[in-house]
């Protein structure tokens, strides 16, 4: 009815739509890929909420160990604050942005400290001293490290809240643990010095130029 056809529109029409039959399928593919990431998103999310809550239940085991050992006494705890488990989420929003989900996952995040002191009516950190303070981050620290234990660990003067007593407390700390682990303490304290295998020091020589000096203590 409307009379010749110029073969050129064909042959266009022909080339549009074998593209477009391309175009679908590569969308159909990116759909089906984008389907699967999100399912493995969010079986590790919840992977790595069940072992993190595994890990911890382990660390707390291990603190009221050390807290005993640097206190003679009391316990302490490590809990989530703000924590909405992923346990399922297959009810979340489909349409959820990045951003919501950013928003979402940051509001899972945190971690609080319980403390209680022998002989003392203190339940948080705030009204710990120094040193106490001190004594309970080496506490945590030895407690997450005891759960798996890294070939050597870097303690750059943690002790120095520490008084001779407690320094004690730390070099029987580092004792104990050193089987698994071996510790390069930098201190300046003389209780965490002796618990040393081995010393080095810097020193000024007369020419005013550093030496290093070594003592082996065993």
């Amino acid at each position: 009815a409307v009379g010749e056809i110029d073969e050129a529109v064909l042959d266009e029409a022909r080339s549009v739509s074998e593209r477009h039959s391309f175009l679908t399928a590569q969308v159909a593919d990116l759909e089906g890929a984008l389907g699967d990431l999100t399912r493995v998103v969010r079986d590790l999310d919840r992977k790595i909420h069940r072992d993190f809550s595994d890990a911890l239940e382990r660390i707390n085991a291990e603190l009221e160990r050390f807290m005993r050992l640097m206190f003679g006494g009391g316990s302490a705890s490590l809990s989530l604050s703000g924590e909405s488990a992923p346990q399922d989420r297959e009810g979340e929003r489909a349409d959820a942005s990045p951003e919501e989900e950013e928003s979402a996952s940051d509001a899972r995040q945190g971690i609080e400290i319980g403390v209680s002191l022998p002989e003392k009516r203190v339940r948080g950190l705030e009204t710990l001293s120094g040193g106490e303070r001190s004594l309970v981050s080496i506490a945590i620290l030895f407690a997450v490290v005891s759960i798996s234990p890294p070939p050597f660990l870097v303690l750059d003067e943690i002790d120095a809240a520490l008084d001779e007593r407690n320094a004690r407390r730390f070099g029987e700390l580092l004792a104990e643990t050193s089987p698994e682990t071996q510790f390069i303490v930098v201190t300046h304290n003389r209780a965490t010095m002796e618990a040393a295998d081995l010393l080095y020091g810097v020193t000024m020589g007369e020419d005013g130029a550093s030496k290093i000096l070594s003592l082996k203590l065993s």
